[in-house]
């Protein structure tokens, strides 16, 4: 699975007929259904897809949905063993040091958390480091919202 093209369509509700057709090239063929927060994963279970109902999105973001379904597309985690190549060139090797080298100083309050998050442009990037900060377990990635600005004072 291409991560680059997936970030492109954090937002897109579930009736957004290319991120269907991305599913499914991709081998996914269910989309989400129910009253709750939903998650999809690959068969591999190394990509974990999150959505969330559209009126609760709308609630929690900056920006509206693209599309009018039901459940939009909330955020992905990238867990350890996915071989291709990672947003934001990040690798699964990296320590807290060279992943600030890409993403920048983390503006988590708690710089001691084994869990970091990171804001490049509109995204959040939650790092789930090892012990010690030496390699990544996961990455989830999401837009801004309005808890992240409220507490991690982002703009």
């Amino acid at each position: 699975m291409n991560t680059e093209r997936l970030l492109s369509f954090l937002g897109h509700t579930s009736t957004s007929d290319d991120f269907e057709s991305f599913l499914l090239e991709n081998d996914i063929k269910k989309m989400p259904k129910g009253d709750s927060t939903t998650r999809i994963k690959t068969k591999d279970k190394l990509i974990s897809m999150e959505f969330d109902p559209t009126d609760s999105y709308k609630e929690k973001y900056f920006s509206p949905p693209i599309g009018d379904g039901w459940f939009t597309f909330e955020s992905f985690d990238i867990n350890k063993g996915f071989e291709k190549e990672n947003p934001f060139n990040l690798a699964f090797a990296m320590d807290k040091s060279q992943v600030e080298e890409k993403l920048g100083k983390t503006v988590s309050k708690n710089q001691e958390d084994l869990v970091q998050a990171y804001q490049k442009d509109n995204q959040i990037i939650i790092i789930f480091y090892k012990n010690k900060w030496n390699g990544i377990e996961t990455i989830r990635i999401r837009k801004i919202n309005k808890f992240d600005a409220n507490n991690l004072n982002l703009k």
